[in-house]
């Protein structure tokens, strides 16, 4: 560690006192140096100690003045004089200007070499150096241990330990710290992250450093696809190495990639496991163990639909990187699959940003696929109000509707049989069109613009409804009828219903 000009001074074996500039004693020491010349900042620059007999310090009092002036400008750490030398007897005017100007100004007794300084100060550089190199084999110590497995918040507090520092891990993208957990960060500095655009590395130095009531704090963005802010600061002493912060964070770069990895892997591999639990490929005890290896059981999860179409397993990757409970994911078209621990689908539902239904708990293997019809149930009940929606509350508040797959097949038959039987023949889309014209209150300009078709086209579809299922959507009765079925094919996964090209797995025919 860096001696400071306190440092010195509380060393008994340097017999040194403060004559003046206390406020300027917790000034860090880089050399000591000798120098008996008028002008000592030809020589001796920033951080440096001016150690003299007293030979070059003027007599006259504005000499003194602007001889003390100088030396603070130019950035020495301090002016040390040997007791009983050559120093002029009256040092008031240099005393005065030091204070003023909190520039140390310290007397050293009469029998100790200034050699003696100067090697202390070496001493403490190399002692400095030791240091730096033992923190830097420290570092790779324990990143060795993160590629054999150390999670990244292990890593992140073994590292802290290494170097003697508090390191936080800043996440851009979401303005908030990510690790440690726990980890609040004084109200100036969160401002001064948040004025940072998550983009704006590349623009910036490549070691940042953020002012604080108790020292500064240094930033700097790890190297890796994540981009992440590395935060460093030592309470009450030096600032972190910039070398050692870029060990540190290069350490850390490689572990990231590392986690990236292996998370896009567990999510394609738990991909591939709900499809082929869903599909029905696994035996009970393949599906045990499988699961198992995700740390999940069928008996505490529960199977979740979420409203987000379009989503790729590496965003799903991305949106969940930081999510550290068990989750399988599935994307279905316009729908997402999921596989939930309890008590883990508000989480998981806030991350997505979109409707989901959650079924009951699953409890055993046979029960997967009345589970998935649950939760496509109760999602159809989701909104903005309420995006998240469990079905034991559907199944409570809307007894009405089919409770089981085989309820919502016979009544999806009876009603819709021949309207699906005339889209797989025609591609006629009626299906789709009657759920839109009643989506929209049977108005016919509202339904005819969301088809995209003219209100005569819109007629004469409405028209072939009628004639096909033998009801009128100008009755009551059967419209209630008609939207149960809808319904019904709804929990079923029908893609007829929502316009899209029908799957011959889920393809219905009246006479199922």
């Amino acid at each position: 560690m860096t001696l400071s000009i306190m440092d010195i001074i509380n060393m008994p074996e340097l017999g040194t006192r403060l004559l003046s500039g206390a406020a300027g004693a917790g000034r860090p020491v880089r050399w000591a140096h000798v120098c008996e010349l008028a002008d000592p900042t030809e020589w001796l620059g920033e951080g440096d100690l001016l150690m003299t007999t007293g030979l070059g310090i003027p007599r006259d009092g504005q000499a003194q003045r602007d001889y003390a002036r100088a030396l603070a400008q130019a950035g020495l750490a301090g002016m040390m004089i040997g007791e009983n030398m050559q120093a002029p007897a009256d040092l008031h005017a240099l005393q005065d200007t030091a204070e003023d100007l909190g520039f140390p100004v310290l007397m050293t007794e009469y029998g100790v070499p200034f050699a003696s300084v100067t090697r202390a100060v070496i001493d403490a550089q190399r002692a400095e150096e030791f240091e730096r190199r033992n923190a830097i084999t420290r570092i790779y110590a324990s990143a060795r241990l993160a590629i054999e497995g150390m999670g990244l918040d292990a890593l992140l507090a073994r590292l802290s330990a290494d170097v003697r520092a508090d390191l936080i891990l800043w996440d851009p993208q979401a303005q908030q710290v990510w690790l440690p957990r726990d980890c609040d960060l004084p109200a100036q500095l969160h401002d001064m992250l948040r004025q940072q655009k998550p983009d704006a590395g590349k623009a910036q130095p490549l070691v940042r450093r953020f002012a604080l009531e108790d020292g500064e704090m240094l930033g700097v963005l790890i190297p890796s696809r994540r981009r992440c802010v590395l935060l460093a600061h030592r309470r009450g002493r030096d600032l972190l190495d910039y070398s050692l912060l870029n060990h540190i964070s290069a350490v850390l770069g490689i572990a990231m990639e590392r986690r990236q990895v292996e998370h896009e892997r567990a999510i394609r591999l738990g991909s591939e496991l709900l499809e082929d639990l869903l599909n029905q490929r696994l035996t009970r005890q393949q599906a045990g163990k499988r699961l198992a290896q995700f740390g999940m059981r069928l008996d505490g999860a529960h199977m979740a639909v979420a409203r987000r179409g379009g989503l790729s397993l590496p965003e799903g990757a991305v949106l969940f990187e930081r999510w550290d409970r068990p989750l399988l994911l599935s994307p279905q078209g316009t729908e997402l699959f999921l596989l939930l621990p309890a008590g883990s689908a508000e989480g998981v539902q806030a991350i997505l940003g979109a409707d989901m239904g959650l079924s009951a708990r699953v409890g055993y293997f046979e029960r997967l696929a009345e589970s998935l019809r649950e939760a496509r149930l109760a999602v159809t009940h989701a909104d903005a109000g309420q995006p998240l929606v469990a079905y034991a509350d559907v199944a409570d508040n809307l007894p009405w509707l089919p409770q089981n797959l085989d309820e919502a097949r016979e009544t999806f038959r009876r009603v819709l049989g021949p309207l699906a039987e005339h889209d797989e023949e025609s591609r006629a889309a009626l299906l789709h069109t009657l759920k839109v014209f009643l989506e929209q209150n049977r108005s016919w300009k509202e339904a005819a613009a969301r088809l995209n078709i003219h209100k005569a086209s819109l007629t004469y579809r409405i028209r072939r409804i009628e004639a096909l299922t033998g009801r009128s959507l100008s009755s009551t009765a059967d419209v209630a009828a008609l939207w149960l079925a809808l319904q019904a094919a709804e929990i079923l996964g029908l893609p007829q219903v929502a316009g899209r090209k029908p799957d011959a797995k889920k393809r219905i025919s009246p006479h199922d």
